[in-house]
């Protein structure tokens, strides 16, 4: 069992976040064991792309999705007494690594997405450039195909 386990979550497949919610919470180590959760906003804040949207525009879809996060961690894991939620933005990668080593990990649990090979090229998995760089365990949830 783990102490603090951070688990990444995609807000857009909410099915695949609930069912890794779930099972991190079965890794803990007791009462004392800490969760933490999070969901990383891609840039925004890069020049190119903040030229197109509103000067706020970033804070409030920050503040929409830790609103977003706690709602489905309160509805699905109610159990687990030491839940922290964190929001980042930026490279998701980058964003996961740099909250396991502040947060001081574990492990760290990613859901992993069942992308095609040629899908993985085009926009690089996250998941994999985690368990390159992280200072912890990583653990990948992979959902079966159905057959």
């Amino acid at each position: 069992m783990f102490n603090k386990i951070l688990l990444p979550v995609d807000l857009q497949d909410k099915q695949t976040a609930q069912k890794a919610l779930i099972e991190a919470s079965h890794y803990l180590a007791g009462d004392e064991g800490e969760l933490h959760v999070m969901a990383v906003l891609p840039g925004l804040n890069m020049p190119m792309v903040a030229a197109y949207f509103p000067d706020d525009a970033v804070e409030k879809a920050l503040h929409g999705m830790k609103a977003e996060l706690h709602e489905l961690v309160k509805r699905t894991v109610p159990e687990v007494k030491h839940c922290k939620e964190h929001i980042g933005e930026g490279s998701p990668a980058r964003e996961i690594i740099k909250v396991a080593e502040k947060i001081k990990a574990d492990l760290i649990i990613m859901p992993s997405h069942n992308y095609t090979r040629v899908e993985n090229i085009l926009i690089g998995s996250v998941t994999s450039k985690v368990v390159e760089r992280a200072h912890c365990s990583v653990m990948v949830l992979r959902e079966l195909p159905v057959k």
